[in-house]
């Protein structure tokens, strides 16, 4: 492994690109501008993308990549997959994860090239390792993914032009107009359509479904907005008693990835735990409300004046524990808080919605 850096500006002869992220859907949709990248350095490379396949819709339509790979989930699927990167010789590879799976599957590869992330115990896995920390002026910072992407792209010496907060979605586009006939038979002001997400990956990360059930009553009473509930797999039991105990809340359909995405494009706000629904909303500009707890909002949420944290100052938080009860760092949000922030964020007074004035900022 060589301490140095790679200038990839400088490198010839790149036909073939493999970028490796697993999971989860945040982390690889704010990877998008990396693989934007690449299509601007290397034009002629062909350019393929490994995740677990439950994320690979996330990265539909054109978005650069010439293939998606599916890591499969068993033993034998996966020496296969080894042995087709093999044969096809790849010149570089980008592991933006850098797990011990995902380290040696970069390892295995055979590439020409093999880049990852400063982790240590598996640094023998790749020639070339980039920090995990971003520093400005010989310190330490903690900032948004996206933003650490694009340190990361300036170290390779990529230009990382255009990565601001509002990159774009491509999976979206393709059922935008899916979106647009759903948005229009419900009848509803886009202007007042606020999306909730309700579930969340572990339960530390979680808010009592009892606040859940009380913001979105004061939301449809209070500021006259009209809740849209967004669920996943496994949740929607949730979107079922919210809708159940609050008239004129409206159930998602079941959506995959890319009908998400392309819902949450017409919403005015999404109010959301720390997920990947909401990374989803900042890529397309549209504001959001967080509530965060045993995870970091400063390496999490862009927090501009369009997308608001709520969080308690706790020496315990963040903990980054995937189980925890009480979780105070976030039971100790009322309702009440967060319905303030929507409030202020979306310029509204009880009984009035205030219309969208210009682009939103992002």
């Amino acid at each position: 492994m060589d301490s140095k850096i790679l200038d990839l500006s400088k490198m010839d002869g790149i036909r073939s690109i493999l970028v490796v992220r697993l999971k989860a859907l945040g982390d690889i949709v704010l990877s998008l501008p990396v693989i934007s990248a690449l299509r601007r350095h290397f034009p002629r490379a062909r350019i393929c993308y490994l995740c677990w396949g439950v994320y690979a819709e996330a990265l539909m339509g054109e978005t650069g990549l010439d293939e998606v790979l599916e890591l499969p989930r068993n033993f034998t699927g996966q020496i296969s997959l080894i042995r087709k990167l093999r044969l096809q010789k790849i010149d570089l590879v980008i592991d933006l994860l850098s797990s011990p799976r995902s380290a040696l599957i970069t390892f295995l590869s055979g590439a020409r090239l093999r880049v990852g992330m400063n982790v240590g115990r598996h640094n023998w896995c790749y020639h070339y390792v980039l920090p995990r920390i971003v520093s400005r002026d010989g310190k330490r910072v903690k900032c948004y993914t996206l933003e650490s992407n694009r340190g990361m792209l300036r170290m390779l010496n990529l230009d990382a032009a255009g990565l601001g907060l509002r990159i774009g979605f491509p999976a979206a586009g393709i059922e935008n107009d899916w979106a647009d006939a759903y948005v229009e038979e419900l009848g509803v002001d886009r202007t007042r359509l606020v999306g909730i997400v309700p579930g969340t990956t572990y339960g530390s990360k979680s808010w009592p479904l009892e606040s859940f059930i009380e913001l979105t009553g004061r939301m449809i009473r209070e500021l006259v907005l009209k809740p849209i509930v967004l669920w996943g797999p496994g949740e929607e039991y949730l979107a079922d008693r919210i809708v159940k105990r609050v008239p004129g809340a409206i159930k998602a359909p079941e959506t995959g990835i890319a009908k998400l995405g392309a819902l949450i494009g017409k919403l005015r706000l999404l109010v959301t735990l720390d997920s990947g629904p909401k990374h989803l909303a900042v890529i397309q500009g549209i504001p959001t409300v967080t509530l965060f707890g045993p995870t970091d909002p400063c390496i999490w949420d862009p927090m501009t004046e369009n997308h608001r944290v709520i969080c308690r100052d706790l020496p315990c938080s963040p903990c980054r524990k995937k189980n925890c009860e009480p979780n105070v760092c976030l039971t100790d949000i009322t309702p009440r808080d967060v319905t303030d922030i929507i409030a202020d964020i979306l310029g509204t007074q009880p009984g009035r919605i205030d219309s969208v004035e210009g682009e939103r900022k992002s």
